[in-house]
């Protein structure tokens, strides 16, 4: 339970950031995000370490958040 509190709490943190930054600094931040993701899932593929797993989880959701916050912009 603490673990998916303290995951809420970095979401909405993305989500906040994301919201706040402007375009120029969102597609920088999503392209290293999209490469950590790969090398994260190629780690694991290569070692099975939960923690790759858990690493491109958390930067999938980064990258939610910032293409969310560019939808968002688009649409007004």
């Amino acid at each position: 339970m603490i673990f998916k509190k303290k995951h809420e709490r970095a979401v909405s943190k993305m989500t906040k950031r994301a919201a706040m930054l402007p375009i120029s600094e969102l597609i920088p931040w999503s392209d290293s995000v999209l490469y950590s993701i790969g090398k994260n899932l190629s780690s694991w593929q290569k070692t099975e370490a939960v923690a790759y797993l858990e690493e491109a989880r958390v930067n999938t959701e980064a990258l939610h958040a910032i293409v969310e916050s560019l939808h968002a912009r688009v649409s007004k």
